[in-house]
């Protein structure tokens, strides 16, 4: 009997350690994930501002130090984050839209009147590789750096296929070969951050 017992009481023991050890494994591996995420996240906002570039490898330090000197974080109906970027104001933030597979986040930044695009990157997506999944790649990203926005309620920045583009005042980027749902649905994104988004970001700033 005691022998029983003592079998019980060492599974039940033996269990309720690797439970423990178990689960301050994953709490310990959680938190890496959120502070990676976030670093990833600040990173983001410091290349849509132009303070560095998407090939860039930094410390952790690095970035935290230049985010916390260049970047300012307003809170209110839409999280907004405010910096100087050659001497002109500038607000990032973050719009959803519908992609081919599922929903895109992008990170925008746009001066202070909303005329002109200082930078984008999508944070997270699910557009496929190669094809949509080049929306990640720095050449497709560079062109909206500096780029005129349209006053218009559509085609803000249309991304377009067989026109030039070359100007910077001409709302108009190359849309990505084979991947023409993924491009439309960029511009959907840019017209949304403009018409819905923007406007909510100006009441938070002002």
């Amino acid at each position: 009997m005691k022998d029983k017992l003592y079998s019980v009481f060492f599974a039940f023991a033996l269990t309720l350690v690797f439970t423990l050890i178990l689960a301050s494994i994953n709490a310990l591996a959680t938190g890496t994930i959120e502070v990676n995420e976030k670093l990833d996240f600040q990173k983001s906002l410091l290349y849509v501002f132009g303070f560095v570039q998407k090939d860039d490898k930094l410390s952790s330090k690095e970035i935290q130090e230049l985010y916390g000197e260049k970047i300012v974080e307003l809170r209110g109906e839409v999280d907004v984050y405010r910096a100087q970027v050659e001497g002109e104001t500038g607000y990032a933030f973050t719009v959803q839209s519908p992609g081919l597979w599922g929903t895109i986040t992008g990170l925008i930044a746009i001066n202070a009147s909303g005329t002109r695009m200082l930078g984008i990157d999508f944070v997270e997506h699910s557009e496929t590789p190669g094809l949509g999944g080049r929306i990640d790649e720095k050449a497709f990203q560079q062109q909206f750096r500096n780029e005129k926005i349209s006053s218009g309620p559509s085609g803000r920045i249309a991304v377009v296929s067989g026109q030039d583009t070359s100007s910077s005042e001409d709302s108009k980027v190359d849309a990505i070969t084979g991947a023409t749902r993924t491009s439309e649905a960029i511009q959907k994104l840019i017209d949304k951050a403009m018409n819905e988004v923007f406007p909510k970001v100006l009441k938070v700033v002002n």
